[in-house]
Formats: C-alpha cells, sequence, structure tokens
C-alpha cells in the first residue's frame, strides 16, 4: 500500500478508508490532538491543507469551521464534495449543510424532529430533538455542538435563542 498523498512512499497507517505514510499519521495525530474539546466527532475535524503545512485541525484555520454544522452533518449524514468538508467527508459550515433543505415557516407547517435550527447570523446550527406546548406556544429543544457550553448540549429555543432563528428539512 502507498500514502494517498505521497504515492511514493509506503503506508503505515490507515485513516477515514484511506492509507497514509509515518509523516502523514504523524501530522494527524498532531492535528487531532488540536481539534476543540467542544468539537464532536473530533477525529475527522482536520484536514490536509498543503505540502508546507500539513495536516490542520479546521479550528486553527477559521471561525466559519463550525463544530456545530460538523455536527450536524454527521447526525443527518450531509457528505459531498472536495471543499469545506472533514476528513471524514461531511461537512463543517452552516451555509454548506442547510444547501439544499427546504426553511420551513413555523406559521404555516410543523417543525419536526431533526429539522435542521440555524441562528439568525446563519453561524451556529442544531437539530431539534423535542417538541412540546406551553401556554398556546411551541417550545422547540434543540441539540447541537456548543463553544460556549463545551460539548454537545440541549437548550430550548426560547431560552438560549429568544426563539429567534429558521428551521430547514430535508
Amino acid at each position: 500500500m502507498k500514502c494517498k498523498l505521497h504515492p511514493g512512499r509506503k503506508a503505515v497507517a490507515s485513516f477515514f478508508s484511506n492509507h497514509y505514510c509515518q509523516e502523514c499519521a504523524d501530522q494527524i495525530k498532531r492535528a487531532q490532538s488540536t481539534v476543540d474539546r467542544h468539537v464532536e466527532p473530533k477525529d475527522c475535524f482536520i484536514i490536509y491543507e498543503d505540502s508546507k503545512n500539513g495536516w490542520k485541525s479546521f479550528t486553527s484555520m477559521s471561525s466559519e469551521n463550525t463544530g456545530c454544522a460538523h455536527w450536524v452533518a454527521h447526525q443527518l449524514n450531509i457528505k459531498g464534495g472536495y471543499s469545506n468538508v472533514c476528513a471524514a467527508g461531511y461537512k463543517i459550515k452552516v451555509p454548506d449543510v442547510i444547501a439544499g433543505a427546504r426553511k420551513i415557516d413555523p406559521e404555516q407547517e410543523e417543525v419536526r424532529y431533526h429539522d435542521i435550527w440555524v441562528s439568525p447570523d446563519i453561524k451556529h446550527c442544531g437539530l431539534v430533538i423535542a417538541i412540546r406546548e406551553e401556554g398556546g406556544k411551541k417550545i422547540y429543544r434543540i441539540k447541537h455542538c456548543s463553544s460556549g457550553s463545551g460539548g454537545v448540549v440541549e437548550h430550548n429555543h426560547t431560552s438560549l435563542w429568544k426563539g429567534q432563528g429558521s428551521y430547514h428539512r430535508f
């Protein structure tokens, strides 16, 4: 077996169904160790940047690469393309995660389990995991990967986001 990125080198390790040389394996492990503590799953929130910089954590590259989008993409199997995806092929940016999804108007249509909630600035997202009624109003429970809370957590959309945001469905 040969390294996917360095075909002249012998592969010594496999990650995400690909084979890599010792240099890549070392860089991958180093990059994985720098992924922010709140991101789930951690092992694939990395990318091969280029031959000069090697493997990097998305955490170290851009604030638009979000753990929340990455987590939702894994939950709903949203893959595709060669850019803006983790090492396992899942989307990492909120706009990419909801691309192709239909926007739901809660006034016209019921929000459902596993609809995607998106913040008004389109920089954060999560999944609707429960719906209840309180005082004639719908309360949506959102599960999301949160840097502020340090991991995958649940919040009512009314308490954390004051009921703002949009809902999207595939």
